[in-house]
Order: structure tokens, then C-alpha cells, then sequence
């Protein structure tokens, strides 16, 4: 068995390592909500009864390119021949070819109920293994000049690069119904924009664990649960 690899999982399908890059291009809830009323478990994969697989290369391998490519064209047309300007095609050069290295490595996540843990690998080899509470669905709040909030939706996980699922989108309520939709299906965390919330939803704790003061007793009808289809229909 290679190194990184969970003995007895099946690889993903090419297609499904560049789904991501479509959730950096149309990354709103509505696609995302789209996304998983086709595949409950997306973006993973369930290969195995209380085993999920996500394997996936970095959006910034076509970005790397992209950049490398169009400052290589500036360079070689002498389009930055100015003594002023010959530097930035320059160094776009250096920098998309770091991107694009760097990127292409094949990730692949594997979260694995039936051991109760997880596992994180670049192009085989494993870079971090630990315990189910370490991976985890947030709920990531920003604001704009003006004060508006804008929310994204994020897989986190201990020495794990973040996926963001659903970014800048102004709906609060949407957004933590797909946040719990997706931690809910692939049975891990869920974690609200605020440090302290009744609103969090941890499904696995560290060892040894009583008390979290980040999770206050859940008040009364202040969550309503809605259908999964009424949040499509917007």
C-alpha cells in the first residue's frame, strides 16, 4: 500500500479532483445548495458505510499557470522591455511557476467514522492523522468598509488547508443551514461566525472533555428547523 493511502479505499474520479474549482468560480449558496441536493455528501465522496473521500489539487494550479503564461507572453513580446516595467512580467513569471508547482500535488482527505479519524495526504504521503473533533464546518464572518457583514463557508481542520465552500454571500440563515446540512451528512462538526454560540454543533469532542464554555444550554424556539427545499427557492 503506497504511503498516505487508506488500505482498501478506491480513488476518486478525475472529474471530481477539480469540483472544487467550480465552487471558487460560482461559489454562491445557491450553488452549493444545487450541489447537494444531487449529492448529499458533496464535495466528498462515500466510498465505504462511515467513510468519506475528498480528493482534490488547489485552485491556484490554474492560476499559476494563468499568470505564468501571460507574463511569459509580456516577456517574450518585450511588452515589458522598459527598464520601468522589464521587472513585474518578470517576477509574475517566477510567481506563477511557484503556484503552479506547488499546486500540483494531488490532496486527499479522508474522514474515517470507523476508526474516528482522519486523514490528510499530498500526492501519497501523509501530511497529518488525528481525532474527528480536528475537522470541522465554519461559518466565517468579515465586513466590508461600510459595515456590512459578508459570510463564508469553510472545511477546517487541524493542519488542514481551508476549503472555502461558499464565500461573501449575505445570508446568514442560508449559509448555517447548509454549514449544519454538510457537517450533519459527513458527521463532524459545525461551528457558528461567533466564539461563544448556542448555535455551535459538536458532534465529537477531545478526549476526556466535559465542558466546552464556547457552547452555552441552547435556549428554547430561538432555532427553527426548515426544509432543505425551502432554501433552494430563493
Amino acid at each position: 500500500v503506497p504511503r498516505g493511502r487508506v488500505r482498501g479505499l478506491p480513488t476518486t474520479s478525475g472529474g471530481k479532483r477539480f469540483q472544487l474549482w467550480a465552487l471558487g468560480l460560482f461559489c454562491t449558496e445557491r450553488h452549493l445548495a444545487q450541489r447537494l441536493k444531487h449529492d448529499s455528501f458533496y464535495p466528498f465522496t462515500q466510498q465505504q458505510p462511515n467513510v468519506f473521500v475528498l480528493e482534490y489539487y488547489l485552485d491556484t494550479l490554474w492560476k499559476g499557470a494563468l499568470l505564468f503564461v501571460v507574463c511569459l507572453v509580456l516577456v517574450s513580446f518585450g511588452l515589458g522591455s522598459q527598464q520601468e516595467t522589464w521587472g513585474f512580467p518578470a517576477c509574475g513569471v517566477v510567481v506563477g511557476l511557484w503556484l503552479l508547482i506547488s499546486s500540483l500535488p494531488r490532496r486527499r482527505l479522508v474522514l474515517n467514522h470507523t476508526r474516528g479519524t482522519y486523514h490528510f495526504s499530498i500526492q501519497g504521503r501523509t501530511v497529518c492523522q488525528g481525532p474527528m473533533h480536528l475537522v470541522y464546518v465554519r461559518l466565517a464572518l468579515s465586513s466590508d468598509a461600510y459595515g456590512r457583514c459578508f459570510f463564508q463557508l469553510v472545511l477546517c481542520g487541524h493542519q488542514l488547508e481551508p476549503l472555502v465552500l461558499v464565500q461573501l454571500s449575505e445570508r446568514y440563515q442560508q449559509m448555517e443551514y447548509l454549514g449544519r446540512h454538510i457537517a450533519r451528512k459527513l458527521n463532524i462538526n459545525y461551528f457558528d461566525c461567533l466564539a461563544t454560540s448556542y448555535r455551535h454543533v459538536v458532534r465529537h469532542w477531545p478526549l476526556g472533555a466535559t465542558f466546552s464554555p464556547g457552547i452555552p444550554q441552547r435556549k428554547p424556539g430561538t432555532y427553527k428547523r426548515r426544509s432543505f427545499q425551502s432554501y433552494l427557492d430563493v
